[in-house]
């Protein structure tokens, strides 16, 4: 690897943060995607975006909200009152959760209302 991580998604996070229009966008990634190739290093590709997501959402005060619910529901609804403009928001299924919702911010915090947790609590 000829550079870090951390320093492709701090690039890339740039680049990102002077919000390029559509048809930039898409000349920026293909030349990233180049680049990362170019230094063999296309297989931290999925890593350096993510990262590069936290920090460009990070940088704008903006936070990414994931949620994670056992089957499909309007989720977004539910939480919307505690969301502000701008938040990324995320949903997924996951049906190990059996039951309840799980909620994730920046993905640091974590709030889980989740059946599996009181089950897991239980024993």
């Amino acid at each position: 690897m000829k550079y870090k991580t951390k320093e492709y998604a701090k690039a890339l996070a740039d680049i990102i943060s002077k919000e390029p229009s559509q048809s930039e966008q898409t000349k920026i990634v293909k030349n990233f995607l180049d680049f990362l190739k170019k230094n063999n290093d296309e297989k931290k590709a999925k890593e350096i975006i993510a990262m590069a997501q936290s920090m460009h959402l990070k940088k704008s005060g903006k936070r990414k909200v994931t949620i994670e619910t056992a089957r499909k529901i309007n989720a977004k609804e539910l939480i919307k009152p505690f969301l502000k403009d701008g938040d990324v928001v995320e949903e997924k299924i996951n049906k190990e959760l059996i039951a309840g919702i799980k909620i994730i911010v920046n993905s640091e915090a974590q709030l889980d209302f989740s059946m599996l947790r009181k089950i897991n609590n239980l024993f």
